[in-house]
């Protein structure tokens, strides 16, 4: 998730270091290599690319290595120098990066989906290869035998995944807008918990490991944070984009990045056969509706008290910023005349991407974000100014 902690958000913005171009189709992911200047970039168009920074100060490909079908997404592990690569085929491919960079070997194919393998993660610590994929499942491998340990099946197609190695459970997002805790043992795997919340299809994830929070992006324009070591159900709810919050940046959403601060706990919405406010009977309360000879109305929520109320009676539209909304949101009559023009102040900043956001990385040690888009061109960003050296989650790479 991004974030500079601030009581206000400040003026610094991203500063454009470099832009790669020279992909003939998509690109489906970008990394940044630790310790170097150096970018792995996966596209449709079968090209596995390392680029490094030369001399002149341009990025030129230094590994240039095509497989059999699209490349889809990337996990590198650069202690090891390790890189896995999703295929639309449902393979995954293991490669090993020689110490300069300019060699890249073969070292396994794995067949772990049916489909389009969706995200994919390589833990060094259990020596697994744990994917998603479009077939609506999860699979992790041994990388020492090459074979398949466990799978699990969703609903859905499986479309994001997370993982603590510590304890080995996976979170799985998929297009229902569900997210699944599992449990992954040797062969078997045991379903801990639903996350449900998303009014859309979840398209990002991201654990954080010290404070044990789980952030989620949707296709409903809002990203969640879960406060799943505090296991007492409190989640916060972040509404700053126009579009689809459902790539990998996370809380990048199409064209732009967000700051988010100080956060309170959105209300939970309430339950009621009639309107809070006024009692007019919603159009399922049969019995009000004919007692009082009047027409049932749709049910609404506030986004602020979270009471169940009527159109009428929730006819105001504000921001709340301090509750996660960047933009103008239902809210009963009450609470609207409550809200100060000073908490309408927005505690998100925005700033221009210049091109669709498919995915990003960023390596917070240095400040540098890379991103990747629709128009086939990788940025890299100088970070500094805007995160500082307070980085919170979606700024660090797998």
């Amino acid at each position: 998730m991004a974030a500079e902690i601030h009581s206000r958000p400040q003026n610094s913005r991203p500063v454009l270091l470099n832009k790669i171009e020279g992909h003939s189709d998509g690109l489906n992911a970008a990394v940044l290599i630790p310790k170097e200047d150096g970018v792995i970039t996966v596209s449709e168009d079968r090209t596995i690319r390392v680029w490094l920074k030369r001399d002149s100060g341009q990025y030129w490909p230094s590994i240039y290595h095509t497989v059999s079908s699209p490349c889809s997404c990337v996990s590198y592990h650069h202690d090891s120098r390790r890189i896995f690569i999703g295929q639309d085929n449902g393979a995954v491919v293991e490669f090993l990066i020689s110490e300069d960079f300019n060699k890249m070997n073969h070292v396994k194919t794995y067949p772990a989906h049916q489909n389009r393998v969706s995200d994919l993660i390589f833990s060094l610590e259990s020596q697994w290869v744990i994917s998603t994929g479009h077939d609506k499942s999860i699979s992790w491998m041994s990388t020492h035998s090459g074979s398949m340990l466990g799978r699990h099946s969703f609903g859905s197609w499986a479309s994001c995944l997370q993982y603590d190695k510590d304890t080995q459970h996976a979170f799985v997002g998929d297009c229902s807008g569900q997210i699944t805790l599992l449990k992954l043992d040797e062969q078997t795997c045991s379903v801990i918990t639903t996350l449900k919340g998303h009014e859309g299809s979840v398209g990002a994830l991201y654990w954080d490991p010290v404070q044990k929070w789980l952030f989620s992006g949707a296709s409903d324009h809002s990203v969640i944070m879960w406060d799943v070591g505090g296991r007492q159900g409190r989640t916060l709810l972040l509404q700053g984009h126009h579009n689809d919050a459902e790539n990998s940046a996370l809380i990048t959403e199409i064209n732009y990045i967000l700051t988010y601060i100080q956060i309170k706990t959105a209300p939970q919405w309430l339950d009621s056969d009639s309107c809070q406010k006024c009692g007019q009977p919603f159009f399922w309360n049969i019995k009000q509706m004919w007692d009082t000879k009047t027409l049932g109305l749709r049910q609404h929520h506030c986004r602020k008290c979270g009471k169940a109320i009527c159109g009428k009676c929730s006819s105001k539209r504000s921001t709340y910023p301090i509750m996660g909304f960047e933009f103008q949101v239902r809210m009963c009559d009450d609470c609207y005349d409550t809200i100060k023009e000073e908490d309408r102040t927005p505690l998100a900043t925005f700033h221009e991407g210049k091109h669709n956001v498919a995915h990003m990385d960023m390596d917070p040690s240095r400040g540098l974000m890379v991103t990747c888009g629709s128009d086939r061109v990788v940025k890299i960003w100088d970070m500094t100014q805007v995160v500082g050296s307070s980085v919170a989650a979606g700024f660090s790479p797998r």
